[in-house]
């Protein structure tokens, strides 16, 4: 067939030239146009002598993109690549032509019999000129297109056409499935029971065709002992002609055409057939490059976003971080002076009064703790082993109020529906995850001002709980949806602070979890948190505490005096023998002088810093504790102060109850070292 289609180009290759250059002539100018037209019409017959499909798709790229570059309107250039063809209107004419010419008649007045020339077999000439415009048209579409269904449903089409089939269908094959599926089918009937069939490798003929990368032509097909029937279609006679989609020597489908009507397929057909094939299986491969392309830059996008949310939090982190290290310090005074006083007063007004203040600064306290959420990579005290399924249900009956009854007086009505099939548990905070999706619901609800469906559902998703919430209301645009979880971002106007969803995001991160969003204007949210399956480790016993607070000598170091002279105070408060030192490298002097069994020290000072002093203390005596007071609170890592020597850590600003418990541990663990416990 490739030879019949070669012979034929080269056979009319001034025709095809001229029509190429006459579309061109007016961008390209006459020189210009004939040599393109030549170099275009040579290559279209080389390729297909080589048998080289790639070679005529870049052929045809190349010269579309030459004569663009060069000035040719894109009409144009489409005009000249179509010219190549005969229009199907010309087809019969150009039939009856080459029948009138094929007799050569000697001019009047000689004497001569007419001498009859070799009729040539119009019909062939009409396939041919058909098969090449497919090709073409083939040719084309894949060359600038990577819409792979259209792609294949163009090939079926013209495959059908070409051929003279009664359907054609392109099979693909599904690696995670491990089956055949149909892709495009072109049939004018049982279209969709073709479309429903699915075929192991070595199942039927087509996946006989898929496992042997062969094609093959079984005429009579429902005599073959392969043949698999299509459920819902009759049993009828037919033949089937299937041929290997190959990527990279590799099969990737097949190309199924069958014959319903009684003909049979020739050599001729399996031949062009797999002509086709070679375009079909470049434009799978060009698709899914396209695909994995695309599927990188979408990842890398991700990357560079969660890179840049990733430094917004750690800059905001530090300046979160230095402001409450501050106000923890203030605090500290503050608080510990007043219970001092508490202690010593007792008249019921002043200590009234002093309560108030007690109580304000515990709720600065607070509130400090609230801002070093953002950065915080710990967890207070021990995970449990919870039940997400129980902690679900009770928070939607915490957020009742809120979904029922606020909406109820508004007119409006919001369901929430349960879907909880998870069985695994997770290990956590109960109270962390509790104010996670107490979070989530609330904004839910937000999302939903003329009522409608929160639907709450878990399932377990291999070694994760996964918790989906989702609701039917107004949505996000996509600007709104990636700012979702940046600190003080808010769409709530005066009645939200930008927060919730930052903390949010703070609590599943120290659970190892990740958080996401997905949602489109007026077609609601859904969020989905993942965490790894498992169950809290057991929390250690603490030996049984005796009755009466250890007394110890302590020395206490801190570069602020306001702060140094409050915490040895409250430390007399419990009976212990304290001596101060204001800075790290005084304390360091301080404690080569004295035989001390415990050092309060604060973390951030000028010179020697806390860990410098800790490494010095344990390095001189490494039976004494080191207990860190620090304002950094919980964005200190537990792990970090461990690895520095550190025995315990206390978070400004603490109380005097902070620092009996304190004491309390250090007597243990002195005590389980002397063996005397």
């Amino acid at each position: 067939m490739h030879s019949k289609l070669v012979r034929s180009i080269r056979r009319q290759r001034s025709t095809l030239e001229n029509r190429v250059a006459r579309e061109l002539s007016a961008a390209l100018g006459e020189a210009n146009a004939r040599a393109e037209a030549a170099k275009l019409v040579a290559g279209l017959a080389l390729g297909l002598e080589g048998d080289r499909p790639e070679s005529l798709r870049r052929l045809i790229r190349e010269c579309s993109r030459r004569w663009l570059e060069r000035g040719a309107e894109p009409a144009a250039v489409d005009r000249a690549l179509a010219s190549l063809v005969l229009p199907r209107a010309a087809r019969a004419r150009s039939a009856e032509a080459d029948a009138a010419s094929a007799l050569e008649v000697q001019p009047p007045g000689h004497d001569a019999v007419p001498v009859p020339q070799p009729v040539p077999d119009t019909g062939q000439r009409v396939r041919e000129k058909n098969n090449f415009s497919a090709l073409l048209t083939v040719s084309h579409l894949v060359a600038n297109s990577l819409e792979l269904k259209t792609i294949l449903a163009t090939i079926a089409e013209q495959v059908r056409e070409v051929i003279q089939t009664d359907e054609c269908t392109v099979f693909l094959y599904d690696e995670e499935e491990k089956l055949l599926k149909p892709k495009v089918c072109d049939a004018d009937s049982f279209r969709e029971e073709i479309m429903k069939v699915r075929l192991q490798l070595g199942e039927g003929i087509t996946g006989t065709v898929a496992l042997s990368g062969r094609g093959e032509i079984v005429n009579d097909a429902e005599r073959d002992p392969r043949a698999a029937q299509v459920p819902g279609t009759p049993q009828e006679s037919s033949s089937l002609l299937c041929v290997p989609l190959l990527s990279r020597e590799k099969v990737v489908g097949v190309i199924t055409l069958t014959r319903t009507s009684g003909g049979s397929f020739e050599p001729e057909d399996l031949e062009l057939a797999t002509l086709f094939a070679g375009h079909c299986s470049t434009a799978i491969a060009n698709a899914r490059h396209y695909e994995e392309t695309r599927a990188a830059l979408v990842e890398l996008r991700e990357t560079q976003a969660q890179l840049v949310q990733s430094a917004k939090l750690n800059a905001l982190g530090e300046m979160a971080g230095g402001v409450a290290h501050d106000f923890n310090n203030l605090l500290s005074a503050v608080l510990g002076r007043t219970q001092l006083l508490l202690q010593r007063v007792q008249e019921p007004e002043i200590r009234r009064q002093l309560q108030v203040i007690e109580q304000a600064a515990l709720d600065g306290a607070e509130t400090v703790r609230r801002v070093q959420e953002f950065t915080r990579v710990r967890s207070d005290g021990y995970f449990s082993t919870l039940n997400l399924n129980e902690l679900l249900r009770d928070v939607a009956e915490r957020t009742r109020p809120a979904w029922e009854a606020g909406p109820r007086r508004n007119g409006n009505t919001i369901e929430v529906e349960f879907d909880l099939a998870a069985r695994q548990t997770i290990a956590g905070s109960a109270s962390e995850i509790r104010e996670l999706f107490t979070s989530l619901v609330l904004n839910a609800v937000d999302a939903l001002p003329w009522g409608g469906l929160i639907r709450i559902s878990t399932v377990d998703e291999a070694a994760e709980v996964v918790v989906r919430i989702r609701d039917t209301g107004i949505g996000m645009d996509e600007d709104t949806r990636q700012r979702a979880f940046d600190p003080f971002f808010s769409t709530k106007s005066e009645r939200g602070t930008g927060l919730g969803l930052s903390v949010a995001r703070g609590i599943v991160s120290r659970h190892r979890g990740s958080i996401a969003v997905e949602s489109e204007p007026h077609l609601g949210a859904e969020f989905t948190v993942r965490f790894p399956a498992g169950e809290a480790r057991a929390r250690p016993q603490a030996p049984p505490s005796p009755g009466r607070l250890p007394r110890f000598r302590v020395l206490a170091v801190d570069d602020e005096k306001p702060v140094l002279d409050v915490l040895a105070d409250l430390l007399r408060a419990l009976d212990q023998q304290v001596d101060t030192a204001l800075g790290g490298s005084a304390g360091l002097e301080r404690f080569d002088q004295g035989d001390y069994q415990v050092v309060f020290t604060d973390l951030s000072m000028p010179e020697v810093n806390g860990w410098d002093l800790t490494l010095a203390v344990k390095s001189r005596r490494p039976d004494v504790a080191v207990v860190v007071v620090t304002g950094w609170g919980l964005q200190l890592e537990e792990e970090t102060a461990l690895a520095h020597g550190v025995d315990l850590l206390v978070a400004k600003p603490f109380s005097i109850e902070d620092l009996e418990r304190a004491l309390q541990r250090v007597g243990e663990s002195l005590a389980l070292r002397d063996g005397t416990g």
